[in-house]
């Protein structure tokens, strides 16, 4: 195999103050403005900016998700991690894609909500990028045949979905596909995209170290057209330090790229090189978050169902942007209890280190933005 797609989430949510029930807010002051700006600011100065310099130096080829809070954050807390990205647009190698701009779950609940998401998140891409994207990847790559048509009727011809395990059984995510209405779909490779986002600095793998000739190895190695590496962005500098060398893995990858003759493609790139290999029918909805891949990571307990219903049940509030910002799938995340083996990456991302907590301070948060979330169903 001689080609790689790289493709990256950019997403930060607003996340919610830790509020006591003898509080009274204004209505922003529900989100813990002092962590979402700390945290913002120092990811950029270790992460975005520095790993998109160094895709840009490389000549690595790569596609972008961001959502709307992180372009909201972005703007505010570090004008330079946009103009970094706008630089690496411009240079010709990085493709930016659609997805919802509160990075919520309105795909399974409601349609027209989805699709109003959708088109806020596309026209601040327009607005800030004067760009257009035409490939579309949903939230924490939430998929089902559905969503691929939803995704075609907005106009979007590339869709990306997780490559589990009962799909990837049958069909490689090696290659290019189609969904049953038609749109171009391709499969994440998650074992070989794990090994760079959650091992690369695992001592006890057996593949440590994991240099970057080992890397592109195994990709020649590798049967197929394409090779789907698809992770979150904070990879690169916040969740694999830049101790660990994964800036220099990225560096000498790019050069061992060209060395061996292959080469990286953005998303929308594949389909003028690469038949369809099949036609993939997903009925069950997937996602790309813990070892179900499923939707248990945000509706597998009692606490996040709840809060869930409680938000549909919000939707005729006055105030529909804090509505919608409530929408956003991290919030209720932080309340999963996860199986044994998710257990540390819950934990890191979770910012009160408690879904009780991260369910009372939600619940409150509703009670303060929609007049209604305290009636009953």
């Amino acid at each position: 195999m001689e080609n790689i797609a790289f493709y990256f989430e950019l997403h930060q949510p607003l996340r919610l103050r830790p509020l006591k029930i003898q509080d009274r807010p204004d209505k922003m002051g529900i989100f813990w403005e002092e962590q979402n700006r700390d945290i913002f600011k120092r990811i950029s100065e270790i992460s975005y900016i520095p790993a998109t310099k160094l895709l840009m130096e490389s000549g690595i080829k790569s596609t972008f998700s961001l959502s709307g809070t992180f372009i909201e954050q972005a703007l505010k807390y570090s004008p330079e991690t946009i103009d970094v990205i706008d630089d690496y647009v411009k240079s010709g190698l990085c493709e930016l894609m659609g997805e919802t701009y509160f990075h919520s779950l309105a795909s399974i609940w409601n349609e027209d909500e989805f699709k109003y998401q959708v088109n806020e998140q596309m026209h601040s891409i327009k607005s800030i990028f004067n760009y257009s994207p035409v490939s579309f990847r949903n939230t924490e790559l939430i998929y089902n045949n559905r969503i691929a048509e939803m995704a075609r009727d907005m106009g979007f011809r590339n869709i990306l979905a997780e490559g589990t395990d009962e799909v990837s059984g049958r069909y490689s995510p090696n290659f290019r596909y189609l969904s049953p209405s038609g749109v171009n779909l391709y499969l994440r490779n998650y074992p070989m995209s794990d090994n760079i986002s959650f091992r690369f600095s695992n001592t006890a793998w057996s593949g440590y170290p994991l240099t970057a000739d080992k890397y592109i190895q195994w990709i020649q190695n590798s049967p197929g057209d394409i090779m789907n590496l698809y992770m979150d962005y904070e990879t690169f500098g916040e969740h694999q330090r830049k101790e660990t060398g994964i800036f220099d893995f990225v560096h000498y990858l790019g050069k061992y790229i060209e060395q061996y003759g292959m080469e990286t493609l953005k998303i929308d790139e594949i389909q003028a090189k690469f038949s369809v290999k099949d036609t993939v029918s997903i009925d069950k909805t997937i996602s790309w978050a813990d070892t179900r891949r499923d939707l248990s990571a945000w509706l597998g307990n009692k606490m996040q169902n709840e809060a869930f219903s409680r938000l549909k049940h919000c939707e005729d509030c006055p105030d529909k942007k804090l509505w919608r910002y409530l929408q956003t799938s991290d919030l209720i995340y932080y309340m999963s209890m996860g199986e044994p083996e998710d257990f540390t990456v819950h934990e890191y991302f979770n910012p009160y280190r408690s879904p009780y907590l991260a369910f009372i301070y939600y619940m409150y948060a509703l009670d303060n933005v929609c007049e209604n979330a305290g009636k009953q169903l």
